[in-house]
């Protein structure tokens, strides 16, 4: 018996209409099950999802394409939530509290965490209450046009620790306020470069520690604004510091400071104080208006000035303690209570130095170390040392010689 013609059409009809349907049906249940790539702006959406229509190619073609492409872009948006993106540039991160556009890390110790030895952190103005120990060679620098637009700061802790590594700062401002003496920057068995960095703090400034340190243009304010120990090197150019209770302290006789035009002033005790064998080398400075002695050098301690301005300092320009040796050379000492004054048995060299509108004079010496204290140099103005001759009088003119002997013979 032959097959109806018309039936095997239905038939035919029926599972073509079927066919399509659970074609239909599958790229529904795709689309649900890969909704969060809808998420995706519409110009990162992969090409194989748009109508395959618009394209001329069959829906069962396109199909497989859709699906690896649109799994790849959901996968891409499965990172773990509230991660920041990775830096940008390679090797650069920038950091802001209030996060946004660009932002890579909103603190300082994070940053600091993730990033890799020799990277530089980029910090966004505003305050930022840190209290970081790293070993990291890094470079943080304030993203403002000026230090005071970034701030470091902790009313608790240190504010920020160097311990190995060579670290570069610059363009911010480092605060401590807490009660305890911690030390607003400190860095030890390490290297530092600070460029443009203010230090302000209730207790102690900086801290150098058998490490090398180089500052410019720089200012330190606090208790103790700078203090270099042990190993250490430690060279200053433009940098104003000011201590309540003291400027700067060297100690040590494997200490090494060098300071090049900058200040040191105000202070509530000495301005520089260099002891136990350190060495110190100061060109172009001004100390003055210190309550103490302006430079006090002693325990074997040396230190060499030229072409400094040591004035109005309470006490002497500089004082020198027992087994202390001084050199100055074009250096100004006026307006303190004495040029300098000896504690104990020291040495003086002074050359081409001027003395003037010191109280007592330009050096004094204890009644009990007067045999002790050693003088020497030349060429000074307001100070003859031991030894040296007095300067010629300047031979009067011939016309004035015979004026003043007509005026001798006419009485």
């Amino acid at each position: 018996m032959s097959a109806d013609p018309k039936q095997s059409v239905l038939e035919d009809v029926w599972i073509q209409v079927f066919a399509l349907l659970l074609i239909i049906s599958g790229i529904f249940s795709l689309h649900y099950m890969l909704r969060p790539a809808q998420a995706l702006p519409q110009a990162a959406l992969p090409a194989a999802a748009a109508p395959a229509q618009a394209r001329g190619t069959p829906i069962a073609e396109a199909l497989p394409a859709l699906a690896q492409e649109t799994a790849a872009a959901a996968r891409a948006q499965e990172a773990p939530a509230g991660k920041p993106a990775a830096p940008a540039a390679p090797g650069r991160w920038v950091v802001s509290g209030a996060g946004g556009p660009g932002v890579n890390c909103t603190s300082l110790g994070e940053a600091v965490s993730r990033a890799a030895e020799g990277d530089t952190i980029v910090l966004r103005p505003g305050t930022y209450e840190v209290s970081v120990l790293t070993s990291k060679p890094l470079t943080i620098s304030g993203g403002g046009s000026s230090p005071e637009e970034v701030k470091l700061t902790n009313s608790l802790n240190p504010t920020f620790a160097i311990d190995g590594g060579r670290m570069v700062m610059e363009n911010l401002t480092i605060v401590n306020t807490s009660q305890v003496d911690y030390w607003a920057l400190s860095v030890t068995r390490a290297g530092l470069v600070l460029r443009n960095v203010n230090i302000k703090s209730s207790g102690k400034g900086v801290k150098v520690q058998d490490a090398d340190l180089e500052a410019s243009d720089c200012e330190f304010e606090a208790g103790a604004a700078l203090s270099v120990a042990g190993k250490s090197k430690a060279k200053l150019t433009g940098v104003s510091m000011t201590g309540s209770v003291l400027g700067v302290s060297v100690q040590d006789s494997l200490a090494d400071l060098q300071l090049d035009g900058c200040h040191i002033s105000g202070g509530g005790g000495a301005g520089l104080r260099v002891s136990d064998g350190a060495w110190a080398r100061v060109n172009g400075t001004t100390i003055s208006g210190n309550r103490y002695a302006g430079i006090m050098v002693g325990s074997g301690a040396e230190v060499r000035v030229s072409k400094s301005q040591l004035t109005g300092n309470g006490e002497c320009g500089a004082y020198i303690e027992e087994n202390g040796k001084l050199v100055l050379e074009k250096v100004t000492l006026t307006r303190n209570k004495c040029g300098v004054g000896f504690a104990g048995a020291g040495s003086l060299e002074a050359r081409g130095s001027k003395f003037a509108d010191n109280t007592l004079g330009a050096v004094a010496v204890s009644p009990l170390e007067g045999d002790r204290a050693q003088i020497t140099g030349y060429g000074n103005s307001g100070l003859l040392v031991p030894g040296e001759k007095r300067p010629a009088a300047k031979k009067r003119a011939p016309a004035a010689a015979a004026e003043e002997e007509d005026a001798g013979a006419g009485e």
